[in-house]
């Protein structure tokens, strides 16, 4: 499987949780999730996974950049990578997902008040689009 890749805008890193942690926890089984954040809100995450997504506690890993330990140790698992912060740290984060072997899937969780291009340019480079409803098929979008 290669990296599929998933996209949508926020207004908080509690917003981009609920949003991603939603998508995996309907969508998704038998996957470890990697969280990247701009800011260190490592306490914020664990309140909320705790909180409402108990099921997932026991395959979330926090981090502020991709640990090679953790993708290495757990090479034949299935990753979800939840990428949260301005356009410039997603682009980045993405850059070297992107050369990293792992596979599974990459949640973009662009801060809304931080991008530079069109919300429908960068809905169109990836696979599919999410939001608090759930995923939507870029082609269902009206851009």
């Amino acid at each position: 499987m290669k990296k599929v890749k998933i996209c949508c805008f926020t207004v908080s890193y509690t917003h981009a949780c609920i949003i991603a942690n939603n998508f995996i926890n309907k969508e998704l089984k038998n996957v470890k999730v990697i969280y990247m954040n701009e800011k260190s809100e490592e306490a914020k995450l664990k309140n909320i996974v705790s909180k409402f997504y108990k099921k997932m506690d026991d395959s979330i890993f926090y981090t502020e950049w991709l640990n090679e330990k953790i993708t290495n140790d757990y090479n034949h698992e299935e990753f979800v990578f939840v990428v949260n912060g301005k356009e410039e740290f997603v682009n980045r984060v993405n850059k070297y997902i992107d050369i990293n072997e792992s596979r599974g899937y990459i949640i973009n969780c662009y801060n809304i008040f931080d991008i530079q291009e069109s919300t429908k340019s960068i809905i169109s480079k990836h696979d599919y689009y999410i939001n608090t409803t759930g995923l939507v098929k870029k082609e269902y979008l009206n851009l």
